[in-house]
């Protein structure tokens, strides 16, 4: 096999261990198979949902000294002393709630390119279908910057290659070249066979909300 791939049964070997792991801490993944006797033809579901954040705005408003309330000449100097700020300063706050989606997530095999493949559903609370706008504007800020060249090649919609249905995907174009240097620093290290899978999942997953809890890093090692 190329440098930074995997066969397609260390694929299935990998997910075995990563649906145990998921069973023991009941993170909801689960193994669908359609074309069992095919490469390609099983893959990993995980369904989720990104639940809206309230986010705090708040307001600074000015309110003049001769408008407050009567306070005695002791309060007033004791105020001044120690801010004077503070006379002329209140913060008002609301709290408003964002859009939220639910995820459907799907690691598929390529046996194009021999890596894995993640694929996905965004749906809207009234169960409609986001769009590819709608997903982009979900990624966190820090990816946009630095795929914002390649933001309609790395993150396209595709046809499902074993349902059939359109889903969004990550493009798998790149993966080989990603994973080469980082599954060979854990060789260098001998830090042993650690999980293909667990660690592609951790880089790209969190792009589009998928973030896997810290106990996977166990997942697969073998020294």
């Amino acid at each position: 096999m190329a440098a930074g791939t995997l066969t397609w049964c260390r694929f299935k070997d990998e997910a075995s261990q990563l649906l145990r792991h998921s069973e023991r801490i009941k993170d909801g993944w689960e193994w669908t198979e359609v074309e069992v006797d095919q490469a390609g033809g099983s893959f990993l579901v995980k369904k989720d949902v990104v639940r809206p954040t309230s986010e705090r705005v708040c307001v600074k408003h000015c309110v003049p000294l001769e408008d407050r309330e009567d306070e005695d000449d002791t309060d007033v100097l004791d105020v001044e002393d120690s801010m004077e700020e503070a006379d002329i300063n209140t913060v008002q706050c609301e709290v408003k709630e964002t859009q939220y989606y639910r995820y459907q997530y799907h690691v598929l095999y390529s046996t194009s390119y021999c890596v894995p493949v993640l694929y996905f559903i965004a749906s809207r609370p009234d169960g409609s279908q986001a769009s590819l706008d709608e997903v982009w504007s979900s990624v966190p800020a820090s990816f946009q910057s630095r795929l914002q060249d390649d933001r309609w090649t790395f993150l396209t919609q595709q046809e499902h290659p074993v349902l059939g249905c359109p889903m969004f995907q990550l493009h798998p174009c790149h993966t080989a070249t990603m994973m080469q240097p980082l599954m060979q620093e854990t060789q260098d290290k001998e830090m042993g066979r650690c999980s293909y899978l667990v660690s592609w999942l951790s880089t790209v997953g969190p792009v589009v909300g998928l973030n896997l809890p810290l106990s996977y890093a166990q997942v697969g090692h073998v020294t």
